[in-house]
């Protein structure tokens, strides 16, 4: 099937769901199409909340086709992800040349696109919300089950994603969370419900992640996410330097030389590239979903190739 056929196909489905929630939600103002608080459809019951879920997850499978078609990997071949490492051990020296040129330049849309998956990651699933915030997590019910931690940077007051991460993996995990700015009693209840502990505090100027991880007394992280705005390009290598981590959801900011800087200090510590995806709203950052060599077999990661350019800092 060509392409252009397989995308209007995609795109008549998605359509034709959308209508069809769009419609019961209207006719749920009437109540002789009201069936408690959950309406059906498909066999599906929907109630807003999965309606919400839904939609974000039609939506971004949508717009992921879209950015990876490059890419396609035919699932009924049992060597596909063996052919694909085999193209891109062929190409990497050509694509880690690419990206560094493009680096030397102000083309932002360029450099994102030719950022390549270094890993393949078959569970990967949308954590949070669709807008700005939501972050996209390998396999996060394989998290460890004992002792475990995940570290959110970067609140604003909007805790989607650590409501959501601590469900989905189960809530036993101690989740650390941190702002420049205190959160308000809402979040602060909200937080100690879901085994949350919360410091206050620009990175790395004012505390650093590595401190919040000895004042909970914890080793090793799980997920770490960071959306701070600028703090990571000198918050980030000082921690990992220090401490384990498995996996990294990164927003970073700035021009391509700063986010390449940003991508090889992260694979000087051995973390691969499994997700890109630019952020709509800032044209200069890019969400990056990263994990470590030693966690894959956890996480079920298949390595591909290598492909930021590695440098000695």
């Amino acid at each position: 099937m060509c392409r252009s056929k397989m995308i209007y196909s995609q795109s008549t489905i998605i359509i034709s769901l959308l209508a069809c929630i769009l419609i019961i939600n209207i006719l749920s103002c009437f109540s002789v199409f009201r069936l408690g608080k959950y309406f059906h459809c498909f066999g599906f019951f929907l109630n807003l909340k999965s309606f919400e879920i839904f939609i974000n997850f039609v939506i971004f499978s949508f717009f992921e086709q879209k950015f990876e078609a490059d890419e396609l990997i035919d699932i009924y071949n049992p060597n596909a992800l063996k052919d694909l490492r085999a193209k891109y051990n062929l190409k990497a020296d050509k694509y880690s040349l690419e990206l560094s040129q493009l680096a030397r330049g102000a083309d932002h849309k360029r450099f994102f696109g030719k950022v390549k998956l270094e890993a393949f990651c078959a569970i990967k699933e949308r954590i949070g919300d669709i807008d700005d915030g939501g972050k996209y997590v390998c396999n996060p019910r394989a998290v460890r089950k004992d002792n475990c931690t995940l570290i959110s940077l970067g609140l604003n007051n909007a805790i989607s994603y650590d409501q959501h991460i601590q469900n989905v993996t189960g809530g036993h995990c101690r989740i650390l969370g941190a702002d420049k700015d205190p959160q308000n009693i809402t979040v602060q209840e909200d937080y100690e419900r879901i085994n949350g502990q919360l410091f206050v505090g620009m990175i790395p100027n004012e505390i650093s992640i590595s401190s919040m991880l000895k004042k909970a007394e914890r080793r090793e992280v799980e997920l770490l996410k960071i959306d701070i705005e600028g703090g990571e390009h000198e918050g980030l290598e000082p921690f990992i330097r220090e401490y384990r981590v498995c996996q990294i959801f990164i927003e970073v900011h700035g021009t391509p030389s700063e986010h390449l800087k940003m991508l090889q200090i992260m694979a000087k510590y051995n973390f691969r590239i499994f997700n890109v995806e630019p952020n709509p709203y800032c044209a200069n950052c890019c969400e990056y979903s990263l994990i470590q060599d030693s966690c894959m077999d956890q996480y079920g990661v298949y390595p591909l190739v290598p492909i930021v350019p590695k440098v000695e800092f």
